[in-house]
């Protein structure tokens, strides 16, 4: 098991590395609709329904894989706690980030019952299970915290206009 941990975090560095060097670019609606295609068979017998609007030709400076894993956590996450409904809006910021290129901000949403706003940075951090209730690691949060900031990108977590959870995801984009 340890082996297997040092070898996923190498895996990601080097492609963290990649991507900066090499100028990766992915496409990111079809890994959106793929991944909403893909949570909804998973949750049928629940009802949840995922809508997924995206700016269109909107790019993800970065691996595919990594942009898999670290929106898929995000949406498999408000699939658990939903009642029935997860949106995911994705956009270009008119904004540039610190270091003067684009972001892409990712939002997704749920009507689950949320957090309270005390518990939202406790969320973030490795192994934090906030409710035994439900399937999991503790793991998925802190995965996309720390894939997103290999890209100097970051996650937070705020009141969804649905009533649940929203995860808003910053990441390096391409206009």
């Amino acid at each position: 098991v340890m082996r297997d941990q040092v070898n996923m975090y190498l895996d990601r560095a080097r492609r963290a590395a990649r991507a900066q060097t090499i100028g990766a670019a992915t496409d990111v609606e079809p890994v959106l609709q793929s991944l909403a295609r893909t949570l909804q068979r998973i949750n049928m017998e629940k009802g949840v329904a995922v809508t997924v609007s995206c700016q269109p030709g909107l790019k993800f400076r970065g691996e595919r894989q990594d942009l898999e894993e670290i929106v898929g956590n995000l949406m498999d996450n408000a699939c658990k706690w939903s009642k029935g409904k997860v949106e995911v809006r994705a956009n270009l910021l008119t904004q540039a980030g610190d270091d003067g290129r684009p972001r892409l901000l990712i939002e997704v949403d749920d009507d689950g019952p949320g957090l309270p706003p005390e518990k939202r940075s406790v969320a973030l951090k490795r192994g934090q299970r906030l409710d035994e209730s439900k399937p999991g690691s503790g793991l998925g949060l802190n995965i996309v915290t720390e894939t997103a900031a290999m890209y100097g990108g970051k996650v937070e977590l705020d009141l969804a206009t649905l009533g649940g959870l929203r995860a808003k995801l910053l990441l390096p984009g391409l206009a």
